[in-house]
């Protein structure tokens, strides 16, 4: 980091410039006397200069919520943005007599010089609501919602990322099967929270050309057809609950409207004012939003993980029927006063319009506040919060399961060769 003297203010704010980068990539490093001194204070500096450009660009953009009208370019089957509102206030739903399922998995990998063993994990809840705070919790595929595990070992000679992607598969395939296996044995699910994207996995995986993997992912891309198609059968709402995300789509779109609406003297003339445009590149949703949304009050939808596309349009995946015939949208919920909001996905069948996309967001929304909002710090919902309790690893797990390989693996003379930086004597 290089020491700089033009920090930025309000009433000088030159964001077209590399003030805030560092530039002098060919100093090697400072003296810790040089970084306690000069360099953290000048970060911390920069990081605060960077929240009041933030603090002022929403302060601008909640001033003029009126005047962001998206009518007429949501006319455009191509516009993304699918509601015309920056933000809207969401009552609660009476859950009572509902059915919420969670999944959640985990992994552990084990790797040593000439093999990896992968440990997998997945459970689903499932919360019966006597009435808003008050529920009876089951746990599938095991009663005590603790067993249920796999242990995998990868034997060919892959490049790690070949086998993390492998890993990532099988543990994503654990998830969706269990789900599809507890919809066939339960019919009473009402709407079911995926821990994470609601979507396949990386689409990228669909050009591999390693078999093993393009095996795998026509295997999972399968099971999440069966899933899409179960829930749209049997009326359950699918929802994928994200903790963390550094995405910018949403605040992508509304740079790009913004600058579609073209600001001037009489129109959104606080904009012009600002450079709005490099202001947004700081900015993640999360970030964003956090800012904007009230609690109870969710962002507008919009159209997610268009790359799913790919898959219909490359017709390499024949053997997929119906290749997805489904729109993904999401959408940001503030749930608790002092946590950053969710980031909700969910689909509809193509042919379903905007408004039905819109009141399903509501609906979904209206379920999710009661059960997202007990502890202000925290804003997840509980059944997904729950899920991930019983599916995290605990290290005595791991032993046990790995112990028991180690040792059988001893008994007929083979020992398990750790990584050299794993084992260094000093």
């Amino acid at each position: 980091m290089t020491v700089r003297n033009n920090s930025l203010n309000q009433r000088n704010i030159n964001l077209n410039s590399d003030s805030l980068i560092s530039s002098d990539s060919t100093n090697s490093g400072f003296t810790k006397e040089q970084i306690l001194l000069i360099n953290l204070k000048n970060i911390a500096q920069e990081y605060i200069d960077i929240e009041r450009i933030k603090n002022n660009f929403v302060e601008i953009l909640l001033a003029n919520l009126e005047s962001l009208d998206f009518e007429e370019l949501m006319k455009y089957p191509h516009y993304d943005i699918k509601e015309n509102f920056i933000r809207k206030p969401i009552p609660s739903s009476n859950i009572r007599g509902l059915n919420i399922v969670s999944v959640d998995g985990s992994s552990v990998v084990k790797k040593f010089m000439n093999v990896d063993f992968s440990f997998l994990k997945a459970i689903a809840v499932k919360y019966y609501f006597h009435e808003n705070q008050s529920s009876q919790i089951d746990y599938f595929p095991d009663i005590a919602g603790f067993n249920n595990y796999n242990v995998q070992g990868n034997y060919l000679n892959r490049e790690e990322n070949v086998v993390e992607a492998k890993i990532s598969m099988d543990m994503t395939f654990m998830e969706i099967n269990l789900l599809n296996n507890l919809i066939e044995k339960k019919s009473e699910v009402d709407l079911i929270i995926l821990d994470g994207s609601i979507v396949i996995m990386p689409i990228n995986l669909i050009f591999t050309k390693d078999s093993e993997i393009s095996k795998r992912y026509d295997t999972l891309l399968k099971e999440y057809q069966k899933l899409y198609s179960s829930c749209i059968e049997k009326g359950i709402i699918l929802i994928g609950s994200i903790k963390d995300t550094r995405t910018s789509a949403l605040t992508n779109l509304l740079r790009s409207t913004i600058q579609m609406l073209k600001p001037n003297v009489t129109n959104l003339s606080d904009f012009i004012k600002i450079n709005y445009r490099q202001i947004l590149e700081f900015f993640s949703d999360l970030d964003l939003y956090n800012r904007v949304l009230l609690k109870t009050e969710r962002s507008c939808i919009f159209n997610c993980k268009k790359e799913v596309d790919k898959i219909r349009d490359t017709g390499i995946k024949k053997e997929i029927p119906y290749y997805f015939p489904f729109n993904f949208y999401a959408f940001y919920l503030k749930t608790a006063i002092y946590d950053t909001p969710c980031r909700i996905e969910f689909f509809m069948d193509e042919k379903c319009s905007s408004e039905e996309a819109s009141e399903k967001a509501d609906l979904i929304s209206s379920i999710l506040l009661p059960i997202s909002s007990l502890n202000e710090f925290y804003g997840l919902p509980i059944p997904q919060i729950e899920a991930h309790k019983r599916a995290v690893f605990k290290p005595q797990e791991i032993n046990l399961l790995f112990n028991n390989l180690s040792r059988t693996l001893k008994v007929h003379g083979v020992s398990l060769l750790e990584k050299r930086r794993t084992r260094r004597p000093f």
